[in-house]
């Protein structure tokens, strides 16, 4: 193995190999970085390129691709709260904070640092461990899967702080996302509404946007002249994030194992092993109420784990054929294209291809770190922008990058939707984290759990006699509860302090946090009511899911409406205004004009109407300090450049088609 692994060393640095390393790595940041393009889409865009290089460039390029991708979702992430892949969207919950207090080019440098030893880690392991852990990964059935996903799902304890009903109401509303379309086991068609376009279920990257990118942006409609965050310039900053690194070596590692060992599980992907990292990243510090308000940890435990995935997904890859990841399943297409059939036999027959890829992969790690430390201190400047020029910016990357993953504009719809419905929610204290959560694991455990209730079934009588058999799936399920038991004693110790602290008085005029609560227990209740009554004309398998969401929803519009009727609680959400100062006519200016970009890109064009709507946006957050010819000539010209990047960036440079219109 070793002198497989000096060869195939030896030819990765040859010039050429190394130059291939270098485009691949700044593609991938680009497209990572940009909202909506995933590391899937990457690889995607750039494997025709691969066609005419022989085997090895080509699949260390796209390996550069991935790689590199996943480390740039952490950029939009941290500076502007829209993560460019849905493995970046755990690092908002931190690197947005940190952001907002000034520390844009700290949360950038422990990203890259943490992603470059996650990255490493896996490349690493993927070289010496690729055979034995191809073959382990074999243990894990359906069993194993479900109660992994349950235990992501138990980290909902730890993400809602204060409020742990609202942070079960968001993981179920992230759940009940999971459940529309067609169900993979039964094949009944559930929540389409008769639209052939639900038909393949909620589409995971528009809804993380939505989530993360429109509801974060209508939050900055408020004083729209400012700068999206302020921005430090410190000293030396290099060597602070390293020490800081330095004590986190322990967490670094746990992560990086995390990474992998998610990675090597076909299906699971880089969000899963964020949030699983994230969640023992809590457990594990010593400051745990900073998390969600500008942790460190919360930073370098998720993009150290999303990267380590990588070479995870590569494991069962190259050693049994199954991918690992979206991105792992194109790099197999690849792979078959120049004729490589990824297997066991594959190390026998063509040792030379597998160890130059595995070393290419190595020196994508410290490629991604040169292109990082050169580029961080001129990609936090983002954060100095005016809100004015970056919102409407924001919001046409995401509808652009959105409607390139699918060529469809459907995607647009629900980018828009989601977002909308998450600012409302985010503004009564539902977090948004929860959401993305459960959209995240929803089908991880659905599907698992329908695979081991049948096979329980069959071998053993009983699901529960099938996870008894299991002893992984016993290990995993105490692993769990134990995540569960840790959430409600912290939410049990925040609780009590709360209830300590003296009721605010109440100030503002506008809706009152109790009536918006009452409020959506009637609405959870009216969704709980309509999933039950749609679940009776399913079959038993494809009703399951459906119908225990929807008694979930039921008992937490009880608990929510309970708690705001009477109590400490109830007095303290009588006082707060959750909507009180928020500038409803730029909300719903930018709602109607979010709705005529969606719905003009058919008719007029996506570039023209991009244009319309960055002008008139652009016009609305001007202010009126100038006259109205200044803001008008400002506005146009702001529109023309911008509408010009897109073009160029995604028409000429990425390939990517949108409808054709009057102009282009």
């Amino acid at each position: 193995m070793w002198s497989n692994i000096f060869q195939g060393l030896a030819v990765a640095v040859e010039p050429m190999h190394l130059f291939v390393v270098l485009v691949g790595t700044f593609a991938g940041l680009v497209i990572g970085a940009l909202p909506g393009l995933s590391a899937v889409s990457g690889v995607a865009l750039l494997l025709p390129f691969t066609f005419t290089m022989d085997p090895a460039q080509g699949l260390i390029m796209l390996a550069a691709v991935y790689m590199a991708a996943e480390y740039g979702g952490s950029i939009s992430a941290i500076l502007i709260n829209a993560p460019g892949t849905s493995g970046a969207a755990c690092t908002t919950l931190d690197g947005t904070p940190l952001t907002q207090r000034g520390e844009a080019q700290e949360a950038l440098y422990i990203s890259l640092l943490a992603g470059t030893f996650g990255g490493a880690f896996g490349a690493i392991v993927l070289i010496f461990f690729t055979p034995l852990l191809a073959r382990a990964s074999l243990m894990l059935g359906p069993a194993e899967l479900f109660w992994v996903a349950v235990a992501g799902l138990f980290l909902v304890a730890s993400l809602s702080g204060r409020q742990p009903v609202k942070g079960l109401i968001g993981v179920t509303l992230g759940l009940a996302l999971t459940v529309v379309g067609q169900d993979a086991m039964s094949g009944d068609m559930r929540f389409t509404f008769d639209d052939y376009r639900l038909v393949g279920g909620i589409p995971l990257v528009p809804a993380l946007l939505g989530l993360f990118a429109v509801a974060s942006i209508l939050n900055l409609l408020d004083r729209s002249e400012e700068p999206v965050a302020p921005l430090v310039l410190r000293p030396g900053v290099f060597r602070f994030v390293t020490a800081r690194l330095a004590r986190m070596k322990v967490l670094l590692a746990w992560s990086g194992l995390l990474g992998t060992l998610v990675g090597i599980v076909p299906g699971a992907g880089a969000s899963i092993s964020a949030f699983v990292a994230y969640g023992e990243a809590k457990r594990m510090s010593k400051h745990p109420e900073e998390f969600g308000r500008g942790s460190y940890e919360g930073v370098a435990a998720p993009e150290c784990a999303n990267n380590a995935v990588v070479g995870g997904s590569m494991v069962p890859l190259l050693g049994l054929g199954i991918p690992g990841s979206g991105s792992a399943a194109v790099m197999f297409g690849a792979l078959t294209i120049h004729g490589i059939i990824p297997g066991p036999r594959l190390f026998a027959e063509r040792a030379d291809i597998v160890y130059t890829f595995m070393a290419g992969l190595f020196l994508t790690v410290f490629a991604m770190l040169a292109v990082g430390l050169l580029t961080i201190r001129w990609s936090s400047l983002v954060v100095r922008v005016p809100r004015r020029a970056l919102i409407p910016a924001v919001l046409v990357l995401s509808a652009v990058g959105t409607y390139g993953l699918r060529n469809s504009l459907f995607d647009v719809y629900v980018l828009l939707a989601i977002g909308m419905a998450a600012y409302l929610l985010s503004r009564t204290d539902v977090p948004v984290a929860t959401i993305a959560l459960g959209l995240v694991l929803g089908h991880l455990v659905e599907e698992s759990y329908q695979q081991s209730a049948l096979v329980g079934r069959v071998d053993y009588g009983s699901t529960l006699l099938y996870f008894a058999n299991r002893p992984v799936a016993l290990v995993l399920m105490l692993v769990a509860f134990a995540i569960l038991a840790g959430g409600i004693m912290q939410v049990l110790k925040t609780r009590r302090i709360a209830a300590e602290e003296p009721v605010p008085a109440a100030a503002g005029p506008g809706v009152s946090m109790r009536a918006a609560n009452l409020s959506l227990a009637a609405v959870l209740a009216a969704l709980a009511f309509f999933g039950l009554v749609e679940a009776a004309g399913l079959s038993r398998m494809g009703a399951l899911f459906p119908t225990m969401i929807s008694g979930a929803l039921l008992v937490l519009a009880g608990a929510l409406a309970a708690m705001s009727a009477r109590g400490p609680l109830a007095r303290r959400a009588a006082a707060i205004r959750p909507f009180c100062g928020v500038p409803w006519r730029n909300v719903l200016g930018l709602m109607a004009g979010l709705a005529l970009l969606a719905l003009g890109a058919s008719r007029i064009g996506f570039y023209e109407s991009a244009f319309l709507f960055l002008l008139l946006t652009f016009f609305m957050l001007s202010g009126s300090s100038r006259s109205q010819a200044k803001r008008l000539l400002g506005s146009a010209a702001y529109a023309c450049g911008f509408v010009l990047f897109t073009y160029v960036a995604f028409k000429l440079v990425l390939g990517i088609n949108t409808p054709r219109g009057l102009l282009v």
